[in-house]
């Protein structure tokens, strides 16, 4: 009955931003960023597509986790980059010395990020406007879009985009110049977590960096164990979300979990 209410509650509340969202601006522009960890950063975005990054009041648990846990002169990969929030975090906490490696598939939302990234003027970030999967070669995916993201949970009955996709094992070579090491990864890529960790074997395996997870409807949790214990991974996730219980997550939609290497 607890679970049903739950549910209900986040039904209504969702249907409740959406019909909120609808009566809010949608152009896309510079914006400083208003309170919360990253206050006072510019990003580009619309208070349509994400109101909370404008706010400074969204993923403030991954932004305390990476404060705590990522260093100066790091290099970390954000997958599912978005209007570039998370880029913003982690490009402040690597530094000028470190490394910000941003994939965003659209095309738009990419061009946004790059805009941010001048507008910060973070060196250390680069972005690339592509999305990652299993295929060793760039191939063409449509897929749904909404609120400038891919989302391949939704149908194909509204807005798509035909995006390039590839695996970040074939193109890490043209992107790390002399300094393969990547000692983190974040991935949000909206139901499409498998292609991705498959496309990115030979680095896990390799370089062992730790991986931040979000997960979503239809992506089966036992699959993604298997294929992270088989890369080397310990295959039980630590919650970001700090109402999970630690050590016996549930592996719920749309929450972020850390995966730690095996050695």
């Amino acid at each position: 009955m607890l679970l049903h209410d739950h549910v209900s509650s986040a039904n209504i509340s969702g249907a409740l931003k959406e019909r909120v969202r609808r009566l809010l601006p949608v152009r896309l522009k510079k914006h400083r960023i208003i309170a919360g960890p990253l206050s006072g950063a510019r990003i580009v975005t619309s208070w349509h597509d994400y109101p909370g990054a404008i706010l400074g009041t969204t993923e403030k648990p991954l932004l305390e986790w990476f404060r705590g846990n990522v260093r100066n002169g790091q290099t970390w990969i954000d997958i599912g980059a978005h209007y570039g929030y998370t880029a913003i975090a982690l490009a402040r906490l690597v530094g000028a010395k470190g490394r910000v490696i941003a994939f965003e598939p659209i095309l738009a939302t990419a061009g946004c990020v790059a805009r941010t990234r001048e507008l910060n003027a973070f060196t250390q970030l680069t972005v690339v406007p592509l999305g990652l999967d299993s295929s060793s070669e760039l191939r063409t995916h449509r897929l749904p879009t909404v609120r400038g993201m891919g989302d391949s949970t939704l149908s194909l009955n509204g807005w798509s985009e035909q995006i390039l996709v590839g695996s970040f094992d074939s193109m890490w070579p043209s992107l790390r110049g002399q300094n393969p090491a990547i000692h983190g990864v974040k991935i949000d890529v909206q139901g499409m977590e498998l292609e991705v960790l498959h496309g990115m074997r030979e680095t896990l395996q390799c370089q062992q960096p730790l991986l931040i997870v979000e997960l979503h409807t239809g992506v089966d949790r036992q699959t993604v164990l298997s294929v992270l214990h088989d890369h080397g991974y310990i295959a039980v996730g630590e919650p970001i979300e700090p109402d999970e219980e630690r050590g016996c997550p549930q592996y719920r939609d749309n929450c972020s979990y850390i995966f730690r290497p095996q050695r």
